[in-house]
């Protein structure tokens, strides 16, 4: 195979890989309703155009700017990297879920530790969530779910679709997980809507 061939062939792969994971992505104006498992990893896309009437480095400080007002203020809570020179941040954050009541009216709360990625691609700032996990302490401190979940193992449809105790509880995780990162969808679409 000459040197030409494998690097045509590369890009093949490539271009069928990417329209593969960008297929998960929520554009403008959407909301995130299903859980997309992206090379076995939950992960939420959401694709906006950048601002047409600046620059890149402007539609950057916008994308920086919203991750300073958003990761960047409590140190035990979050923290942000940002990557001027990609264009990028990167930030570690967690929340407190207040889950929906179940069957028996509790509103259980479920401790959510995510990545949130920021980044400025051919004309488009995407934002990107993974690495979700869940820390659950339950008041009874019953042992029927290990202490630290993986979102992959909690939330995705094959996860909801086993019928056994938990799956009230992980319907409402998932829930609760989808109105906050709708909620964070919204804000960071705030700052790019023209």
């Amino acid at each position: 195979m000459t040197q030409t061939m494998k690097k045509l062939l590369l890009y093949i792969i490539c271009f069928l890989l990417s329209a593969a994971c960008f297929s998960q992505v929520v554009k403008l104006g959407e909301n995130f309703v299903n859980v997309p498992v992206i090379n076995d990893k939950v992960t939420f896309l959401k694709e906006l155009p950048s601002k047409k009437d600046i620059s890149t480095e402007e539609n950057y400080k916008i994308l920086k700017q919203w991750a300073i007002i958003n990761y960047g203020k409590d140190p035990f809570i979050s923290s942000v990297h940002h990557d001027p020179k990609n264009n990028e941040f990167i930030a570690k954050s967690r929340i407190e879920l207040l889950l929906p009541a179940n069957a028996k009216g509790i509103r259980e709360k479920m401790i959510m530790r995510y990545r949130i990625n920021g980044f400025l691609f051919q004309g488009k700032c995407v934002l990107e969530i993974t690495d979700i996990s869940y820390l659950y302490e339950s008041s009874t401190k019953d042992k029927l779910l290990p202490r630290i979940i993986r979102a992959e193992d909690f939330i995705t449809d094959k996860a909801l679709a086993i019928d056994d105790n938990l799956q009230e509880f992980r319907i409402n995780t998932r829930k609760s997980t989808l109105y906050f990162l709708n909620e964070i969808s919204k804000d960071f679409e705030s700052n790019f809507a023209d």
